[in-house]
């Protein structure tokens, strides 16, 4: 019995050492498995971060560009794309014009009995508004005088069922005036009743006092000081919403 359970120990002591030694070769793979593991992990993080960073760097790159951009503009007086004319023969073409304005108070064409004095077209594209002014001032003889002063009273514009007529105005200028658009969105529109059978179209857009072309005294009383506007082609609903459209007619 005694041998035989001595055998026995033998033989399990061999066994478990067998096993312990099979033990300690398999355990450095192991090791070096999960060590290799963490590593290739560590290495796609690394790879994800940089390319997160590197993404968020070119999406600021960008936004410093357009700003810089915005920012010279500005700078520049955001004059991105300028037309600008004083040749009489391009009249009523207004090349490039995208302003809050049909431009209804001037005239359709040049008559042959209109006797023209000055005439200035300037419009520019901004990084946010355009700016644009335009002028015309013209004389005319008696009848052409009236007829003219018949098409300005009777100027209004329609939309959705509702009319909005121009306005004439004896107290915000130095002469009579029919106004298209007063103050409103930095814009203003009208026909100035001159002495002599003269009238001085005029439309701004964002444009400031010291760079009109014509006399100052044309402007009217409070130029960009005042806080209500009016214009004939925006109609407010019962929400306070102001709508309407600005295609010019032909």
């Amino acid at each position: 019995m005694q041998k035989y359970f001595y055998k026995n120990s033998t033989r399990r002591s061999l066994e478990n050492f067998m096993n312990n030694m099979e033990y300690e070769k398999r355990q450095p793979v192991s090791m070096q498995q999960v060590k290799g593991k963490n590593e290739k992990r560590n290495t796609v993080f690394g790879i994800m971060g940089i390319i997160i960073i590197g993404i968020v760097l070119v999406v600021t790159i960008i936004r410093i560009l357009l700003m810089a951009d915005v920012i010279v503009g500005a700078v520049k007086g955001g004059q991105n794309d300028v037309k600008t004319t004083t040749d009489i023969a391009k009249y009523g073409d207004f090349e490039g014009f995208r302003g809050y304005s049909k431009l209804d108070v001037f005239p359709k064409q040049i008559d042959e009995d209109m006797e023209i004095q000055e005439y200035y077209y300037y419009y520019a594209d901004t990084s946010l508004d355009s700016t644009a002014q335009i002028y015309l001032e013209c004389s005319y003889n008696q009848a052409g005088y009236d007829e003219e002063m018949e098409r300005l009273s009777e100027i209004q514009e329609e939309y959705r069922g509702k009319v909005q007529p121009i306005v004439y105005d004896t107290e915000s200028f130095a002469y009579p005036a029919y106004v298209a658009i007063d103050a409103d969105n930095h814009c203003y529109e009208y026909a100035l009743l001159l002495e002599d059978y003269r009238i001085a179209y005029v439309f701004l857009q964002f444009m400031g006092e010291d760079k009109v072309v014509f006399p100052i005294e044309y402007l009217p009383e409070r130029y960009e000081q005042r806080e209500n506007g009016y214009s004939i082609y925006l109609f407010q609903d019962e929400n306070g919403d102001r709508y309407g459209n600005f295609l010019r007619r032909e």
